[in-house]
């Protein structure tokens, strides 16, 4: 990866899997519920983990994945508005 690409810059067909997602997932987040957002949330991140243990043989490449992800959180709090 380049110092100009990012992981940030989707491809088209990520922005529409995004898209896909976002549009199942909004009615189940309530404004006046935080749980709401909460238990989606959690359950995104579990589908992830299971694809990811799928895919990956040792708990060791899923946790650098994880740690790759938590090293980028202030990256991902300046984008949120502009993904959907």
């Amino acid at each position: 990866m380049t110092e100009k690409e990012s992981v940030f810059e989707l491809t088209e067909d990520q922005k529409d899997l995004y898209s896909k997602i976002y549009k199942l997932i909004d009615p189940h987040i309530k404004p006046n519920n935080p749980n709401s957002l909460l238990m989606t949330s959690g359950t995104l991140l579990a589908i992830a983990v299971r694809l990811y243990t799928a895919m990956y043989k040792k708990d060791e490449d899923i946790v650098m994945i994880l740690d790759n992800v938590k090293d980028s959180l202030p990256k991902l709090r300046e984008s949120i508005h502009t993904l959907h």
